[in-house]
């Protein structure tokens, strides 16, 4: 541990300095994130006061102009196209990632998988472009719709958006199995399948569960490529599971409205609140995905 004196900060040793810099960053990460979290809960705080917090988390009418704060449908429209876009991603994701895993080359796996992991530094705009330019108008021809910007679209960017995330934990994890436990396995007489079934598998079961949380959080806070496609209504579709309507979510609410609402009004605070409801949906799934990534080398295997 380092201890300060009475000497400057240059008169420390060079690896006495990286420590004391880098506690100095982490404590300023630490420090900027729970101001933000402060900012955001005492800007937020008002709209659970005013509204009432039934009447803004259940309420079917977003309407702020007109004094309307339902956000019951932004809610609902964020976890149609999410739980949309991993009805897509999981299985695509998982599977490449046990072929990436098991079924090539390891040299080969690691030239091919750098590209796939390119898809999440490419910005949310371009895949907004993608589903707007091409996406859209192909789901409106192939399903006769007169717009092609639904909760569908949208759940299809997204999981592109996500997959990366899905493959990228779940190829680590699943090359980390033991080589012993494959190896008893096919001892005892099982195949090659059979060993990823009952074997692999169930050892990294809870480290592809982690990656499917991060990847649910990824999603959630989506706004951008989302605000595009989905077509920005801000309505319970009817009946409430057609994918092929338009819907709104809560980061498209809060970037369309946040620059022109009025500072300090009602729908100031209520775009805050959403805000709360987000964070506190990301938080909590995000603490899941920890703890489920902290218990998965202690899985047990049945062979």
């Amino acid at each position: 541990m380092v201890k300060l004196t009475r000497n400057s900060f240059f008169s420390f040793k060079f690896k006495d300095r990286i420590e004391i810099t880098l506690l100095i960053v982490s404590f300023l990460s630490v420090l900027i994130l729970s101001l933000i979290t402060i900012f955001l809960f005492y800007e937020g705080a008002p709209a659970f006061m005013e509204i009432g917090t039934f009447n803004l988390l259940f309420g079917d009418n977003w309407a702020p102009f007109y004094g309307r704060y339902g956000a019951a449908p932004l809610i609902y429209g964020s976890i149609m196209i999410v739980v949309g876009s991993l009805v897509i991603s999981i299985p695509l994701g998982v599977i490449a990632a046990i072929f990436f895993a098991e079924f090539i080359p390891r040299w080969l796996g690691d030239l091919i998988k750098p590209f796939i992991e390119l898809l999440a530094a490419i910005p949310s705009i371009i895949f907004g472009f993608f589903g707007l330019a091409v996406l859209s108008p192909i789901i409106s021809d192939l399903f006769g719709l007169a717009l092609g910007k639904t909760a569908f679209t949208a759940s299809i960017v997204l999981s592109i958006m996500v997959v990366p995330t899905i493959v990228s934990i779940s190829s680590e994890v699943i090359s980390s199995v033991p080589n012993d436990y494959k190896r008893a396995s096919i001892a005892l007489g099982a195949t090659h399948w059979q060993t990823l079934k009952n074997v692999v598998l169930p050892t990294a079961k809870l480290g592809i569960v982690a990656s499917i949380l991060l990847a649910f959080g990824r999603a959630i806070g989506e706004t951008v490529a989302v605000l595009m496609v989905s077509g920005a209504v801000a309505k319970i579709p009817v009946p409430f599971w057609n994918y092929f309507k338009p819907v709104q979510t809560i980061t498209g609410s809060i970037a369309l409205d946040m620059g022109e609402v009025p500072f300090g009004s009602t729908h100031y605070h209520a775009l805050f609140g959403l805000g709360i409801v987000l964070f506190v949906i990301t938080f909590v799934f995000n603490t899941i995905s920890d703890y489920v990534m902290r218990k998965a080398p202690t899985a047990e295997v049945q062979i």
